[in-house]
């Protein structure tokens, strides 16, 4: 007998572009964001039929800092990829990043440290 499965449920991640000359949040660089869409789709003949859980996530190119984008400015940036991605329209997911950031010599350091030891500002 064989069996051929014509329906499923799957869960896809989508790129949908870049925000450029943006400031990050959480490092304070001069970075770029890359913004993604993210949802779960039911699918018949691989044909998807509708999606649900949909979320919009933006990565820093900086320090690699992970937020979730308010949703009505995801769907805006999904149709206009000139819309402007503003600090209250973001929520941080990920808080343990390997390196700091020393605003006083512009270098990464380890998490681990306090003070950073190439110029001994408090980081």
């Amino acid at each position: 007998m064989f069996f051929i499965g014509i329906f499923g449920i799957e869960d896809k991640d989508k790129h949908i572009g870049t925000c450029n000359n943006i400031v990050c949040f959480s490092c304070e660089r001069f970075a770029r964001y890359e913004v993604y869409k993210s949802y779960r789709y039911f699918h018949i003949f691989f044909i998807p039929v509708f999606k649900w859980n949909v979320k919009y996530h933006v990565k820093a190119s900086c320090c690699g800092c992970i937020y979730e984008l308010d949703p009505a400015i995801g769907k805006e940036f999904e149709r206009n990829p000139d819309t402007e991605i503003r600090r209250e329209n973001l929520w941080q997911v990920n808080n343990d990043m390997p390196f700091k950031y020393c605003s006083h010599c512009r270098t990464d350091v380890p998490a681990e440290f306090n003070y950073c030891p190439y110029c001994g500002g408090k980081l």
